[in-house]
């Protein structure tokens, strides 16, 4: 069953009276009303207590360790050795209280976090006291392995945060060091699993939002550290695949909100406006495909087949969330679907002939004036600045990027900025009185 947050059961308790003396409301109607939202409404907390006490957990956890470091070299060895297991047995301590006395967010949240820091603090002082070798992906793998469990133990997403920091921070150390960060990919399983959770749970909450929020830059991060790059340019394709299906999975899931309250839609229209551009760049196409393999020591024969693993799992997903996605007609389902299928197109065309860097920049060029134009034309029928912003922000910064191409004076450039400004200017104005307009209509 629906329920609403707290905040908008709160207001509405708050216009019931109001109703009921206006005589739109009878109070036994009021009553049934009160009656209904009492049992279904979810139950929250305030982010700024979260916040707060996260924050104090981190004050707390940052005071003790200042602390310890200010007579850390008068200390013997054993001494030292306990006073490093300190916060990871007083973090302990307090994710079994948050377990076992059931406690709420805030405290769940900043168990969690304290917990999940006082790890790699534990590590790195045992380490330092006992010189043991130093090895920067061991640590952060060590570190991230140990902070898995408290996600789904203590439920709060902080540490999920952290874990998946680590997992970003162990590809790029990895990457670095080893030549290879493979492993990346079953070390981002935990996160998928705890927002498939969430989801399942329930999608609204702001715990749900921040957790997209964090494994898509996550995914975002990582891929960029894990790809082998044995075969050059097939990030396009995998990148593309990437955030169209998170704009195609966000409108399965939430429609068509925006911003915060979309957040895979979010990353996935801003991710793709960005690579669109990135693409109306003719370098971006020169010497791509299976032509050019890298067969430089630094690269292995087998990254062609982890890339292109990688890459076929990303276009699954997106077919997927495509054709989920379609059930709901409208142009962004489009423009999202079609976004892969044209880089990739373009990508094997690029592979096969050396001559298509000026069409494939010239096909993005026209991709990304047709992106803002349709932003343009949604914006002014739904009557939402940020689309209309949004698409004239996107033409602008192509016409700006292609004057700035071309042998103009300054005397015509400045005209232009000009120009482009009186329309943002004129534009707004306008759908800022037609919103207020409809607003007063309603």
């Amino acid at each position: 069953m629906r329920k609403v947050s707290d905040g908008h059961r709160l207001w509405l308790m708050s216009e019931l009276p109001v109703l009921e003396q206006a005589g739109v409301l009878q109070p036994e109607t009021s009553d049934r009303i009160k009656n209904y939202y009492a049992s279904n409404t979810r139950g929250g907390l305030h982010w700024a207590v979260v916040a707060f006490a996260v924050l104090g957990a981190l004050l707390i956890g940052s005071g003790i360790i200042l602390l310890f470091a200010h007579n850390w070299d008068t200390f013997t060895r054993p001494t030292r050795a306990v006073l490093s297991v300190c916060p990871l047995a007083l973090g302990a301590a307090l994710s079994a209280a948050a377990v076992l006395r059931n406690g709420g967010t805030a405290w769940r949240e900043a168990a969690g976090l304290f917990h999940a820091l006082a790890v790699g603090a534990s590590i790195a002082l045992i380490g330092q006291t006992y010189h043991l070798p130093s090895d920067m992906p061991d640590f952060l793998l060590t570190w991230a392995l140990l902070v898995l469990p408290l996600p789904f133990l203590l439920r709060a997403g902080g540490a999920s945060l952290v874990y998946l920091a680590l997992a970003c921070g162990w590809a790029f150390s990895a990457q670095d060091q080893y030549g290879q960060a493979v492993a990346f990919w079953p070390l981002l399983l935990p996160g998928v699993v705890w927002l498939a959770r969430l989801i399942r749970a329930d999608r609204q909450s702001a715990q749900t939002h921040v957790a997209f929020a964090g494994l898509m830059t996550a995914l975002c991060v990582g891929t960029g550290a894990a790809f082998e790059r044995t075969v050059p340019g097939l990030w396009i394709v995998a990148y593309s695949a990437l955030l169209s299906g998170a704009g195609l999975f966000g409108l399965c899931l939430y429609g068509e909100r925006d911003g915060w309250n979309n957040i895979p839609k979010t990353f996935g229209v801003l991710g793709m406006a960005v690579l669109a551009y990135l693409f109306t760049w003719s370098e971006m196409w020169r010497g791509i495909g299976w032509e050019h393999l890298r067969h430089q020591a630094q690269y292995r024969p087998w990254g062609a087949w982890a890339d292109g693993g990688v890459t076929l799992a990303l276009l699954a997903g997106w077919a997927v969330a495509a054709v989920r996605a379609f059930r709901r007609d409208s142009a962004e389902t489009v423009t999202l679907a079609a976004f892969p299928v044209l880089a990739t197109a373009c990508f094997a065309f690029g592979s096969l002939t050396a001559s298509a860097e000026s069409l494939n920049a010239l096909i993005f060029n026209a991709f990304l004036l047709g992106l803002g134009v349709m932003y343009i034309v949604l914006g002014c029928r739904n009557v939402k600045l940020r689309q209309l912003n949004g698409g004239m922000a996107l033409v602008s910064l192509l016409l700006v990027t292609r004057f700035f191409d071309s042998h103009f004076d300054y005397l015509a450039r400045g005209l232009v900025f000009i120009a482009l400004g009186a329309v943002f200017l004129t534009v707004n104005l306008v759908m800022a009185r037609r919103k207020k307009q409809k607003e007063a209509a309603l």
